[in-house]
């Protein structure tokens, strides 16, 4: 049973170049009695026409020995004479495959001439001696020619097939070796190693599928990386604000605090980090659910500077508590998308300005319209963001200084909800931010779905 790859790849080749020596051999046999029939017809004729005229030359020579020197010369003879059925040297007809209508045709002064290839090749010449008239039928007598030709062949395409196969199992066991890698590179990517590289030189295209294989197994070491780091960073928010309730609450229970108004604080804390694990697992499940594709993006179109404006209105607690001012320079505009998602990335980049503004600041929201697409800004006064942490803002938990997120509820999805929300409209978010001045987000959409 054939299991692998090198076995069937030589078996198939073995079998191909078989069948086509075979079937070369055959065509190359074919061919070449072809060429040598008409030549050798030819070179019958002058031998028999030299033999017809030494035999009348010298009329009292004894037949039998003058035919037997002269069948020695590569050549079966057979000569009849007019109104005899006996040959007056050789077999008789049937041996020689003729008819008793071929032989009155040499009789009466024709040329008979065979039409099979040799060695089976006849030729048959008229001649008179004395009054009679007598036929002498020619075939080569030179099987071992042929023979040894078919011998020559057979050691010819013997030699190609073996030299040929050993090439070839060399050269076959080299194309399939970075398969055979791959293969153990794949069962220590199912026992969950990741660290594996194959080394490539090939230019192919299994140079490409090897390529191809390593950079998978790169990206699947990197979403393993994220996944733990993913699951550490969900139990780091879980646990601090799960301690602080446990704790705060074993202080209230166990009877520690007396005094009412701290009892009121430990209360707050307990209701504030009981909100930051709603918050949490509400944005965790969002975010699973945009990954899964569970809430599809539904394009509809509506007005997106009155959604600004009600987002603004709706977070108006929160910049109004800051003292910070909003300056709104939107036009009527109509987009295409779904609404409520769009809703939570302005909801997730105004919260995340008005939670780093500085008090008193200022927070600018624009949106200008081009041919195909609309840019909306979001501008905040507030610390910046280091040009060396501006690619990372968008990773999940990532945060820039996390004791600033913490004292702000910040929990470091928000923006990677943004993100995905964006990328799923068919569009882009980007960042522009200098430390000590402030930091502006640009999203870019479509104005029309395409998505």
């Amino acid at each position: 049973m054939m299991k692998t790859l090198y076995v069937q790849i030589v078996l198939t080749f073995l079998g191909a170049i078989l069948i086509s020596l075979i079937i070369t051999f055959l065509i190359s046999g074919r061919i070449h009695m072809y060429q040598v029939g008409d030549r050798l017809e030819t070179r019958m004729e002058e031998v028999g026409k030299d033999i017809i005229q030494l035999y009348k030359g010298t009329p009292e020579m004894d037949e039998t020995l003058y035919f037997d020197s002269m069948s020695s010369v590569s050549f079966d003879l057979l000569l009849m004479k007019e109104q005899s059925d006996t040959p007056v040297y050789g077999k008789n007809l049937d041996q020689w495959g003729l008819q008793d209508d071929e032989l009155q045709k040499v009789l009466a002064g024709g040329v008979y001439r065979g039409h099979d290839l040799p060695p089976r090749k006849v030729v048959g010449l008229p001649f008179q001696k004395g009054e009679e008239s007598y036929a002498l039928f020619l075939r080569p007598n030179f099987k071992f020619f042929f023979q040894d030709f078919e011998k020559l062949m057979l050691i010819l395409f013997s030699t190609i097939l073996v030299i040929g196969s050993v090439i070839f199992l060399i050269s076959t066991r080299w194309i399939i070796s970075p398969i055979k890698e791959m293969t153990q590179s794949t069962k220590e990517l199912a026992r969950g190693n990741f660290n594996v590289f194959i080394k490539n030189k090939r230019k192919d295209e299994l140079g490409n599928l090897t390529n191809s294989f390593n950079q998978m197994t790169r990206g699947l070491g990197e979403l393993d990386e994220m996944r733990h780091q993913f699951v550490t960073n969900v139990s780091h928010e879980i646990q601090t604000p799960l301690t602080s309730i446990q704790g705060f609450a074993k202080a209230l229970k166990d009877g520690v605090v007396k005094d009412a108004s701290q009892q009121k604080e430990y209360l707050s804390i307990i209701e504030q980090e009981s909100k930051r694990l709603s918050v949490l697992s509400q944005n965790l499940l969002k975010l699973a659910r945009l990954d899964t594709d569970q809430d599809p993006i539904q394009p509809v179109p509506y007005q997106l500077d009155e959604q600004l404006r009600r987002v603004i209105t709706f977070l108006e607690p929160q910049w109004t508590a800051k003292e910070n001012d909003i300056q709104l320079d939107v036009k009527p505009l109509k987009i295409e998308g779904d609404k409520d998602q769009l809703e939570q990335v302005w909801i997730n980049l105004l919260t995340n300005a008005i939670r780093y503004n500085p008090v008193g600041g200022i927070i600018k929201v624009t949106a200008k319209a081009s041919f195909d697409h609309v840019e909306i800004a979001i501008s905040d006064h507030g610390e910046g963001i280091a040009e060396e942490e501006q690619h990372r803002i968008f990773d999940r938990f990532y945060k820039v200084d996390p004791s600033r997120s913490k004292q702000n509820n910040g929990n470091g999805l928000g923006l990677s909800i943004a993100q995905k929300i964006t990328q799923l409209h068919g569009g882009k978010i980007e960042v522009e931010s200098d430390v000590g001045v402030g930091t502006t987000f640009y999203v870019t959409l479509p104005l029309k779905a395409h998505y």
